[in-house]
């Protein structure tokens, strides 16, 4: 999903541009991209911010997310709806920087903060990313996760404020990522496979055992279902084999996807919101289906 066009700068008054306060920050650089997933607005939080970014920079653009508002909207993509506040956020915000004497520009963005990061680097190249977002727990779907996502994806550090989901937003907390991509940290078996996390590579071991073992639990129901005088190759089996079959079949379309997306699709971004989705599907649904086939083929 693209938001709508770049909103203007700020009309030429003729007068030097005048340059951010100086102040305590943890990121540099003259072009700084600002993702506003809340409004930021109020004296407090904008001196907050500015002070963060720091006096050197010379150019500021900010992208305000499309925000699902649930779970659901966001993973079919049905974020229309959010496409008015998102604009309404990115005007105020634009509107609240240039009355701090800060010549600002921006657009609607991608309805995930990540992609929506990742557009504007290519388009606008900053030299810090600062995010304004809420706790996970009071974000959006899209929010949650999103500093340790963007280390793994960005060589550029990302400073990320937290603040209260307020009509005046104010600065709860501050946490940061290196400048070097969480990408190429942690464990590969050779050069040419992507680096795994630990959560990876337990996610892995987990598809590919939990897999295995739920095909061995529907094979023992298909054979006791046979040995009770159902006729399997006519189709006639038991409902508990039945189950275990489609409990089988339906794991290992889940884990297979999901392992071949963390070993083979991370040059097209399988690392964001599908990821951890699928993720949390493979990493408790298979011991649930292992547990279900179980109680069906050995007890029942």
């Amino acid at each position: 999903m693209r938001g709508g066009g770049e909103t203007g700068k700020a009309p030429e008054n003729g007068t030097e541009k005048p340059r951010f306060p100086q102040g305590a920050r943890t990121t540099t650089g003259k072009r700084a991209l600002v993702v506003a997933n809340e409004k930021i607005a109020g004296d407090q939080l904008v001196r907050s911010v500015l002070r963060h970014l720091g006096g050197g920079v010379e150019e500021l653009f900010v992208v305000a997310p499309a925000l699902a508002d649930s779970a659901l909207h966001h993973i079919m993509g049905d974020v229309d709806a959010a496409i008015p506040a998102a604009r309404e956020r990115l005007e105020t915000t634009l509107e609240e920087f240039r009355e701090a004497g800060v010549d600002a520009r921006g657009e609607v963005g991608d309805s995930d903060p990540i992609q929506a990061i990742s557009d504007e680097i290519v388009k606008f190249e900053p030299d810090q990313i600062l995010v304004v977002a809420h706790r996970d727990e009071e974000g959006a779907f899209a929010e949650k996760g999103l500093l340790e996502q963007a280390e793994r994806d960005f060589d550029l550090p990302v400073l990320e404020l937290f603040v209260t989901n307020d009509p005046d937003p104010e600065l709860l907390d501050a946490k940061s990522t290196g400048p070097v991509a969480g990408r190429r940290k942690g464990w590969r078996p050779t050069y040419n496979w992507p680096p795994l996390s630990r959560r990876d590579v337990g996610g892995i071991l987990v598809a590919i055992i939990g897999t295995l073992l739920l095909g061995v639990l529907a094979a023992k129901g298909v054979a006791d279902s046979h040995g009770n005088g159902n006729d399997h190759e006519e189709g006639r089996l038991g409902a508990e084999a039945a189950a275990a079959i489609l409990i089988a079949l339906g794991m290992a379309l889940i884990n297979l996807g999901h392992v071949v997306g963390l070993l083979l699709f991370q040059s097209v971004r399988y690392d964001g919101i599908f990821s951890r989705f699928f993720a949390k599907i493979s990493l408790i649904g298979t011991p649930v289906a292992l547990l279900v086939s179980a109680v069906l083929v050995l007890v029942i």
